[in-house]
């Protein structure tokens, strides 16, 4: 069974081109860990501060090993520090229950 991860962020205004850059970069550190199935990063089409993070993973216990991992800590260093850095303003996990 998949299991789902969102993660709504709110980007500082002038910041998109450079947060996406980070979230492109991102991929690299999180495509080979186990049970790691797909991430896709979304921009709301009515607000450009706004974006959704979703990521698939085979199960919850690959997304918590991913968390606790080194390459979890690489991928947050790419998002950058200070007035570009984006806020997290949701998450919520899900199992895939149909497809």
């Amino acid at each position: 069974m998949d299991f789902v991860v969102t993660s709504e962020l709110a980007v500082p205004p002038g910041s998109g081109d450079v947060l996406e850059e980070a979230f492109r970069n991102r991929l690299g550190e999180v495509e080979d860990h186990d049970g790691f199935l797909r991430l896709e990063v979304w921009r709301d089409s009515r607000a450009d501060d706004r974006y959704l993070m979703v990521s698939w993973w085979r199960d919850e216990a690959a997304f918590a090993s991913y968390l606790r991992s080194d390459a979890h800590r690489r991928s947050h260093a790419r998002i950058p520090a200070g007035p570009h850095r984006p806020r997290g303003i949701g998450l919520a996990r899900y199992e895939v229950v149909a497809r």
